[in-house]
């Protein structure tokens, strides 16, 4: 992949982060300030609020771990090593990169990793 290409990435990896960096912390203080509410509300709303909390502590985890993925390959940009499949060392198609700027593996060996995933859920059922 060419210089310029890989500075478009970056860039749009940069972006990702910034937004998710905002994102993560938004939710970290929504949290914080919702333990306050919960102390003053009434009972009847207290199932809502749980709710409300859980999803955005989940969406904070998602956040984090999404933006762990995209400093992950802003490092693998810096050592030369982006675009290329962690597994097979392959190259990620670039259309691939487009929709997923952070991925780590070719689309064929994401299947066989999502197969033994699924085969190893159903081994321990």
């Amino acid at each position: 992949m060419n210089s310029k290409k890989m500075e478009k990435f970056k860039q749009v990896l940069i972006e990702l982060r910034n937004h998710l960096s905002g994102d993560v912390e938004k939710n970290r203080k929504t949290s914080q300030t919702d333990e306050f509410t919960e102390m003053l509300a009434d009972t009847t709303d207290e199932a809502a609020r749980l709710s409300t909390r859980q999803i955005l502590l989940n969406l904070g985890e998602q956040g984090r771990e999404k933006l762990k993925l995209i400093e992950e390959a802003l490092d693998r940009i810096e050592e030369g090593s982006f675009g290329t499949c962690q597994l097979c060392e392959k190259n990620i198609p670039e259309a691939r990169l487009r929709v997923v700027p952070f991925a780590q593996y070719c689309v064929t060996c994401l299947d066989e990793l999502e197969k033994e995933k699924s085969i190893d859920r159903i081994n321990t059922i």
